[in-house]
């Protein structure tokens, strides 16, 4: 069918294009655009070249917030990625395919829920008056370790990590999960017959085969740690203070908050540009290998 002509070929691909360029691309141009500018919202844009950018860099915040997007790709992406690779080795070994498929099943359930749905939930196990958390710690004699999680300057953002490592760990096993069952089941028999240990056999043989599913998994875990916005707002809000502000956040704040849209979409462009560099770079690294 697309074989006939160019023109209809492209009346195929318009609706997407359109969509595409109605939805994004024009909204990227004018988030460029405006960062180059400073507007409220109501008035006219007033062109004011880079300032905004050099604003941006000298801003003691905005670093805060990109550093605590990089220690949440920790919780985002090397946690879950880890998790998913053992469990994944674990079940692989599992015999029984229905007990398999039901533990596959579980972990998994995690990931089909909206990231802000599970933020409310764990606010509320967070609570520190009527969390089960601290209720549970409590109950077991440890009542110096039921802390308030999400407004303790030093805890705040590794439990809000944790909840983002519980949601992806279950999208990696069963990326993983799909990625060994295109794996040759003779290599495994060989390596048993050569006396390989478990963990030669995962090291050599069942980590190289994942390559692909490694790469699509660092590729989502970072683009979403890096654009990590819902679980924060709706756990923390960025706070307390500035210990769990992220770059989203603080582009939020900035625009709608404070009405500083073209320094909002002057972090947005640069956020951007950040998620393109670590992307080539993932392609680049995992393609340099084969």
């Amino acid at each position: 069918m697309l074989n006939k002509s160019a023109w209809r070929n492209a009346l195929y691909l318009l609706p997407a294009v359109l969509v595409y360029t109605v939805f994004l691309l024009l909204p990227l141009l004018a988030s460029l655009g405006i960062s180059f500018t400073e507007w409220d919202g109501t008035s006219l844009p007033i062109f004011t070249g880079i300032s905004n950018y050099v604003r941006m860099f000298q801003d003691p915040v905005f670093w805060v917030a990109l550093g605590n997007n990089a220690l949440l790709m920790l919780f985002y992406t090397l946690l879950p990625i880890g998790v998913g690779l053992l469990l994944c080795s674990f079940l692989y070994e599992t015999r029984n395919g229905k007990e398999r498929s039901v533990l596959r099943i579980l972990f998994f359930l995690p990931y089909i829920m909206p990231m802000a749905v599970l933020g409310v939930v764990w606010r509320w196990l967070y609570n520190p008056a009527f969390g089960p958390i601290d209720q549970f710690l409590r109950a077991i004699g440890l009542p110096q370790l039921a802390l308030s999680w999400l407004g303790d300057f030093t805890w705040a953002l590794p439990a809000v990590g944790f909840v983002a490592t519980w949601y992806f760990f279950g999208f990696c096993l069963v990326l993983f999960m799909a990625g060994l069952q295109r794996m040759d089941p003779s290599l495994l028999e060989a390596a048993d017959l050569d006396g390989s240990s478990r963990r030669q056999k995962f090291m050599r043989i069942t980590l190289p085969s994942l390559r692909p599913e490694l790469r699509i998994a660092l590729l989502l875990t970072v683009i979403a740690s890096l654009k990590a916005f819902d679980l924060v707002y709706v756990m923390t809000q960025g706070g307390p203070g500035t210990s769990t502000m992220v770059t989203n956040i603080f582009m939020y704040k900035q625009g709608f908050d404070l009405h500083y849209f073209g320094y909002a979409s002057a972090v947005a462009v640069f956020s951007m540009l950040i998620v393109l560099m670590i992307n080539a770079c993932i392609h680049f690294a995992i393609r340099e290998r084969h």
